[in-house]
């Protein structure tokens, strides 16, 4: 029954203009029903000692409204107690309305200086500085540009 109910409303939403739809689900509205969050236990992954340095960062993004999401960009800025790295990842895909299994992924190749700042927080008693990681999130949709931002802070990796 659920489903039928959501394939009526997908309907709906497809029919209806975008200024329209507007006045139903608000760019606001839409942007607190998306979550994007840090995946799993290690999300911020520095392979410091590779053949080229590295840090990933792995995210997964909730939809839970009810319009189809094109994901614009996502700006991250990530510090170990001071900026350590500002980029972005722009890669355009579709995230579909109530959706929860859409997942995003980061690469930064890092210099000699960003691996140092970096280096301490590996150890088991970290420097006082917090790992902080403020994200920007952009999304192209019907009723227009959503965005949400976000900010998460851990003690180590």
């Amino acid at each position: 029954m659920t489903e039928i109910i959501y394939w009526v409303i997908d309907k709906i939403i497809t029919a209806i203009p975008g200024t329209l739809l507007r006045l139903i689900y608000p760019p606001e509205k839409v942007a607190s029903q998306i979550k994007v969050r840090l995946k799993g236990e290690t999300p911020i992954n520095p392979s410091l000692n590779s053949s080229v340095p590295c840090l990933d960062i792995y995210f997964e993004v909730t939809n839970l409204s009810n319009i189809d999401l094109e994901i614009d960009r996502l700006i991250i800025d990530l510090w170990f107690g001071q900026p350590v790295l500002i980029g972005a990842i722009l890669d355009r895909e579709l995230i579909k309305s109530r959706s929860d299994d859409f997942e995003l992924y980061f690469r930064e190749f890092l210099s000699s200086k960003q691996i140092k700042q970096i280096e301490p927080y590996l150890d088991e008693n970290p420097p006082p500085g917090r790992i902080s990681l403020d994200i920007r999130a952009y999304f192209n949709s019907k009723i227009g540009q959503v965005k949400v931002e976000d900010r998460f802070e851990r003690n180590g990796i």
